[in-house]
């Protein structure tokens, strides 16, 4: 059920994510899916397999400014500038247009490139089943995308959050907490990997 050759996919979104990702979209049924931060597209093609299995009419949209503006934008740590500095990202977003047509998935994937603040208008209040947050982790950008997108999950709706055990994300997820969303989900965690978490909308 994974994309075709999930390991040689630039990323790091683990089998595990993407595989409780695309059960959760299946269980749920979600059709409308959203995704902030998209890289080379590892994560954001499950979600778009998983969706369009669920209909062919499913809609599924990457966020992402493919810019190094953009990724060091807010305060993270030197490394982690130093890293994102140097991508090649027009080159990335053709890459992930390519995985997304190798997979089958590009009938139902919208790549926007711009930053998620730029395109909160396009989406109506509670309209998604579900919302991948993997963009910027500084504090400052986590938190703002909580305050901008966290009314355009449907109430039962998941939200999934990347990345959080770093110390960045903590206040967004405080946030997302207190709009209505209850924790139901802590990924599994060794030393090389990050931890992750699903947010469920309760109110």
């Amino acid at each position: 059920m994974l994309p075709k050759n999930y390991n040689l996919i630039h990323g790091w979104c683990t089998a595990e994510k993407s595989l409780t990702t695309m059960n959760l979209i299946l269980e749920n049924q979600a059709k409308t899916c959203l995704e902030l931060g998209v890289f080379g597209g590892r994560s954001l093609v499950a979600i778009a397999i998983a969706a369009k299995k669920v209909s062919p009419m499913s809609k599924v949209i990457g966020v992402d400014a493919w810019t190094a503006q953009a990724s060091l934008e807010g305060t993270n740590d030197k490394a982690n500038d130093d890293w994102w500095s140097k991508v090649d990202y027009d080159d990335m977003y053709a890459y992930t247009k390519k995985i997304m047509i190798e997979n089958g998935v590009d009938s139902v994937v919208e790549l926007w490139k711009c930053k998620s603040n730029e395109c909160v208008d396009r989406f109506e209040d509670k309209s998604l089943d579900l919302l991948h947050q993997d963009s910027n982790h500084s504090e400052e950008i986590s938190c703002e995308e909580v305050e901008l997108f966290w009314n355009k999950v449907k109430v039962g709706g998941h939200w999934i959050f990347d990345d959080a055990n770093w110390p960045t994300t903590q206040e967004a997820q405080k946030r997302l907490v207190s709009k209505g969303y209850e924790e139901t989900y802590v990924s599994l965690q060794n030393a090389s990997q990050n931890e992750w978490k699903i947010f469920k909308r309760i109110l």
